[in-house]
């Protein structure tokens, strides 16, 4: 295959990125022994809502324990990926891509990428789904049906979300008109008819600026039938339904469920347990200070953070601190050593398998039929896609 960027040129590049949003330590504060060590997290740009809840958590963390923290932005999940791979970085809060670049998928199956050995750290849900206004008459994902539906630009992961979203319904993409359009976009463009429905987590200024302007209306995706589902764990296995009930249009005593997922804290295997231990302890410890900062800062609790869907390994660390807090289970504990094992051989396989490939588009079906093929299945977690999809608070190991 041809050579187009190395890997060590690929690193270096993510090296020269600005760090913004430096978070100074407050002197003299509780726990200032850490104040010599500095660490960087790399996250989304400036303003978002996944921000705005990292500056909050980082800032607070740096005020109680002395340890600076400074945040790393990009748009782009291999722009947060890549400094945690060449250690610029020690931490991100990132996408879908965690799994894309634990599995070695899409755009990491790539003479740079292939299989990363990434860690779960902290997991704080969220709730997203497909909005409406309610003058649409789409009442039910079924009623999408010809209707104008996003295509997201440059977002392959969120448009599979969408996709599954439509399989829920009945429906598949050839049911709707695509219309191309950027994440961001998409307010202005439900407000002009440019498309009937977008994608969005449930809290956030300008959703919550929509639906003050619009009556709106989250399209429901709960109910007990497993056939509603069969598609997510091919299209989203990072995803299962939730339900919320505060969000954007939704009136005191209402609740809907969408799809509930993490954007998580992660890091790489080989991180120091020490060190991990203190991160996740100074989450929980401190989760006072910082819990009403941003409207989602309170679902980085450790009662709230969620442990299914389980796809990719939790750092050692972070398990013998959910063990401890009797958050982590047996049967979580099976599907951690399987993907400890997953890991291994697809990190064992990818030198020869690469070698092989002549085409990297090719590569990328040639890669996951191999998976199919040579790996064992992966054995499942009550919860994951639960039988009633109504708990807005998860606990214990089935969360």
């Amino acid at each position: 295959m041809t050579r187009t960027l190395s890997r060590r040129s690929l690193l270096a590049a993510a090296a020269s990125l600005p760090v913004i949003g430096g978070l100074t330590a407050c002197a003299g504060g509780p726990g200032s022994t850490d104040r010599t060590h500095q660490l960087v997290w790399s996250t989304y740009g400036v303003g978002t809502g996944t921000y705005n809840d990292l500056a909050a958590v980082a800032n607070t963390l740096t005020q109680r324990t002395g340890r600076q923290i400074r945040l790393m932005t990009s748009d782009t999940g291999i722009g947060r990926l890549a400094p945690l791979i060449n250690g610029t970085a020690q931490y991100s809060r990132t996408g879908d891509e965690y799994y894309y670049a634990f599995e070695g998928n899409d755009e990491y199956c790539s003479e740079q990428w292939g299989p990363q050995a990434l860690r779960l750290v902290w997991t704080p849900p969220g709730n997203y789904g497909v909005l409406v206004r309610k003058d649409s008459g789409i009442e039910k994902v079924a009623d999408l049906k010809g209707k104008k539906y996003p295509r997201l630009i440059a977002s392959t992961s969120i448009n599979r979300k969408l996709e599954a979203i439509l399989n829920y319904g009945g429906l598949t993409g050839d049911d709707v008109e695509h219309v191309d359009i950027s994440y961001s976009a998409q307010i202005e463009g439900l407000k002009t008819g440019q498309i009937d429905a977008l994608y969005q987590n449930v809290v956030g200024a300008n959703v919550s600026e929509l639906a003050s302007q619009y009556p709106v209306r989250w399209l429901d995706l709960g109910g007990n039938d497993p056939s509603r589902y069969t598609t997510w764990e091919e299209l989203a296995p990072m995803v299962k339904p939730g339900k919320f009930t505060q969000g954007a249009g939704l009136a005191k005593g209402e609740s809907a469920v969408n799809m509930q997922y993490t954007i998580p804290l992660v890091a790489m295997a080989e991180r120091p347990a020490d060190e991990v231990t203190r991160l996740v302890e100074a989450l929980d410890e401190n989760f006072q200070y910082y819990k009403d900062t941003t409207p989602d800062a309170h679902r980085f609790a450790t009662d709230q953070i969620q442990l299914t869907p389980l796809v990719i390994p939790f750092h050692d660390a972070a398990v013998e601190f959910l063990t401890r807090k009797n958050r982590w289970s047996r049967e979580l504990q099976t599907r951690q050593d399987a993907l400890l094992e997953r890991e291994r051989l697809m990190t064992e396989a990818w030198p020869d398998f690469w070698k092989s490939q002549s085409d990297e588009k090719a590569a990328r079906k040639a890669w996951v039929e191999w998976k199919k093929s040579n790996l064992p299945p992966l054995p499942e977690v009550p919860g994951t896609l639960a039988e009633d999809p109504t708990s807005t608070a998860p606990a214990g190991g089935t969360a």
